[in-house]
């Protein structure tokens, strides 16, 4: 059976129909209002977290950080004030620091001397947030203070306050705001201070190693003088004795005494020389690290230099049995550098060549030219350096463990003294042991750079 709605009962239900869908039109718009209202705000507090971030992070002024995010903070918030306290470490009390605009006298008690009892204080130094609203007259108007502990890794610096001049309850898009600035600061101080540490560090490392420059240089000098006059000394006695000798030489006895003699002067001539090679070489260090001398040139041959530079070694190299190995480049180029620092370099590597080779072994000198500059190697077979020593084998007064199996004694200056002399040639040097070889390589501009 069909049953025929009454034309007005229609008319009613669609009139309320429509304005079901209007209503629900409505409020899908305030919704959707809300909902971009919330997204723009999320934006901008994004925004202005990304800009106080870049601005204190760059930063490694406490003062400029704390300043820049309280003041970014206030504008951003619309706060009455913001201020940060750090704390100071004795007597462990939170200090009034940084300021975006003057505290109201009612807050100023709450926030620039909280007890260290309160339970204000306690809530900050275990790394929560604290909002309140303090007990005000009604002339004095009301306030909502929220505060948030700047702290990283457990370690708290100080508290961001951030004051509105109204009761209000705070919305967590705001908390979650100044708790990220508050990170934000965390992490610039943490930065800030060690850097600090290490400022402190580095000029302590400075002011010591200039008391070490100062005390190696008052005793090399004070050293040098009566080691020279001991010298001198020695050398008169060994011209006296060695005359007396030969004219008491038919007297048997005497002439043992006077060889006996001799013989310890020998000693303390060689023990002379030793102690001066040391201190002229340590002030030929402190004057190259310190000083940047000009370099002064010279036309060099390298082929007939290098057989120069040779020729006082092949008596030493013949005696201990070694073989020495030339293989030098055709067409070597005429270089421009200080022929006497040359000479201190490779008189030293040769030295050591030939103090380290065994017998029955190899001494090689090869010589390259390249376009720009040419690479001197000296090596010798038979003798190996650890890898793990190789990276220290430059620095001064080191010396590899064990490498010295005749025990002839050295300082551990020679090899730091001649990098610095090829740097200061503005060359390089290199070294490469393997397969039991050991390798020095220089490397020098031709032509001088200036």
């Amino acid at each position: 059976m069909l049953i025929t709605m009454p034309k007005s009962l229609r008319k009613n239900y669609s009139q309320q129909f429509t304005h079901q869908i209007l209503q629900a039109d409505i409020n899908l718009g305030h919704q959707m209002q809300e909902r971009i209202a919330k997204l723009e705000q999320a934006l901008k507090f994004e925004s202005m977290l990304h800009r106080i971030s870049k601005k204190v992070l760059v930063s490694l002024d406490e003062n400029y950080i704390l300043q820049t995010a309280i003041n970014e903070l206030a504008l951003e918030l619309e706060t009455a004030c913001c201020a940060t306290l750090l704390l100071n470490p004795k007597p462990q009390i939170f200090t009034s620091h940084s300021l975006a605009m003057p505290i109201m006298p009612v807050c100023e008690a709450e926030i620039i001397s909280p007890s260290s009892n309160s339970e204000i204080d306690q809530q900050l130094r275990q790394g929560k947030y604290v909002q309140f609203c303090p007990n005000t007259s009604s002339n004095q108007g009301r306030y909502t203070l929220f505060a948030s502990p700047i702290v990283n890794n457990n370690e708290i610096f100080g508290t961001l306050w951030v004051i509105w001049d109204i009761s209000k309850i705070l919305e967590d898009s705001d908390i979650y705001v100044v708790q990220q600035v508050a990170n934000q600061c965390a992490i610039a101080i943490h930065q800030s201070r060690l850097y600090q540490a290490a400022q402190k560090q580095v000029e302590e490392l400075k002011r010591l190693n200039e008391v070490k420059d100062d005390f190696l240089n008052t005793v090399t000098h004070d050293l040098r003088a009566p080691l020279s006059n001991m010298r001198l000394a020695a050398d008169m006695l060994e011209h006296q004795l060695t005359e007396e000798r030969r004219v008491c030489g038919h007297i048997s006895q005497q002439n043992s005494a006077c060889s006996k003699t001799l013989s310890h002067l020998k000693i303390l001539q060689a023990e002379c020389e030793r102690g001066i090679t040391l201190i002229n070489d340590l002030l030929d260090l402190q004057r190259l690290e310190t000083e940047k001398e000009p370099l002064n040139t010279d036309a060099i041959n390298l082929e007939d230099w290098l057989h120069y530079i040779i020729q006082p070694f092949e008596k030493r190299i013949e005696q201990r049995q070694l073989a020495l190995k030339l293989d030098f480049a055709p067409n070597l180029p005429t270089l421009l550098s200080n022929s006497a620092h040359l000479q201190r370099i490779f008189s030293e590597l040769l030295h050591n060549a030939c103090k380290y080779t065994p017998p029955h072994e190899t001494i090689s000198l090869t010589v390259l030219a390249e376009l720009e500059q040419v690479q001197i190697c000296v090596s010798n077979s038979g003798v190996e350096i650890p890898s793990k020593e190789l990276p220290r084998i430059f620095e001064k007064f080191y010396r590899v463990p064990s490498s010295d199996r005749w025990k002839q004694g050295g300082t551990g200056l020679g090899l730091a003294l001649v990098k610095n002399v090829v740097e200061h040639l503005n060359g390089s040097i290199e070294v490469e042991s393997r397969d039991g070889q050991t390798s020095f390589t220089v490397k020098l501009p031709i032509s001088p750079v200036i």
